[in-house]
């Protein structure tokens, strides 16, 4: 599968085991690390490049994507469904070296047609840190809502820190 975005360079398609390298390169970076969830591995190696391929390629329930730029992965996108009914949880990440160039956005609204058309999901909803804006104007551009009563406090490598969830309505 492959799902054009509204960005002209820029698709989402499987994961391959030739992105191993590019995935390395993007991942092993603090910048990025500091804002994804507790368990994305520090540093980040070929063998978590590997498991990680395996893994998107190998599961069933859960939806996870490379963010190809000009031919190279650059970075991933993804839903899994959570516990509640018709309700998924969507994450993403761009290597630094592209960010500002409207792949998160374009990515995300791509993703997101795509899982309205299969009307698997009636919400999608995700959990940003308080510090990420960057990812809360993605968020923002793509419809979603930021839940401001219910800041959340989530542990990241020891460390004490808030987070905002956001909600998203596929359908009316």
């Amino acid at each position: 599968m492959r799902l054009a975005t509204e960005h002209p360079r820029c698709v989402l398609r499987p994961w391959q085991e030739s992105d191993r390298y590019s995935l390395c390169a993007q991942a092993n970076n603090p910048r990025i690390w500091r804002w994804l969830a507790e368990g994305f591995p520090r540093p980040y190696t070929l063998a978590d490049a590997d498991a990680w391929i395996a893994h998107a390629q190998d599961c069933q329930k859960d939806l996870t994507l490379a963010i190809e730029f000009c031919g190279a992965a650059v970075g991933n996108i993804g839903v899994r469904a959570t516990a509640s009914a018709r309700r998924g949880h969507i994450g993403y990440w761009i290597g630094e070296a592209f960010w500002g160039l409207g792949l998160a956005t374009a990515a995300g609204r791509a993703l997101m047609n795509h899982l309205r058309a299969q009307a698997h999901f009636d919400y999608l909803e995700t959990l940003v840190y308080a510090g990420n804006v960057p990812s809360q104007r993605v968020l923002e551009k793509l419809g979603f809502v930021a839940d401001n009563a219910r800041p959340q406090t989530v542990y990241k490598d020891g460390e004490r820190l808030e987070a905002r969830r956001f909600f998203c309505a596929l359908r009316n």
